[in-house]
């Protein structure tokens, strides 16, 4: 019995332009520039807050010190950026179906 593939669901084999891939790598390389503009933002501006801190202040009422919040949320919002910036699972979830995918998932469900 031989299995055939939907035409919207079979691979794709369009080969990519070399314009396609040059927009992708510039757009590569500036997230990564911006990636390093927020890293020595976020390390200026919170060693900033926690010097403030540090010299004012440095009650925690049985708490996190207040700079700790901007650390944590700012961090979380830049290990995003980062897992964007350097990650590799969104970028294939973009690039075309494969027939070793097909024939893996075929296997995987018989």
């Amino acid at each position: 019995m031989s299995t055939t593939v939907p035409v919207h669901e079979q691979a794709t084999h369009e080969p990519v332009e070399p314009d396609e891939l040059r927009a992708e790598a510039i757009a590569s390389l500036k997230r990564k520039r911006k990636f390093g503009e927020d890293v020595i933002a976020y390390i200026s501006v919170n060693g900033v807050l926690w010097l403030i801190w540090a010299l004012t202040d440095r009650s925690t009422d049985g708490g996190l010190p207040w700079p700790a919040w901007v650390s944590l949320v700012w961090g979380f919002f830049l290990a995003v950026d980062a897992w964007r910036t350097f990650g590799r699972w969104p970028r294939s979830l973009r690039r075309p179906i494969t027939e070793e995918e097909i024939d893996r998932e075929l296997r995987r469900i018989r």
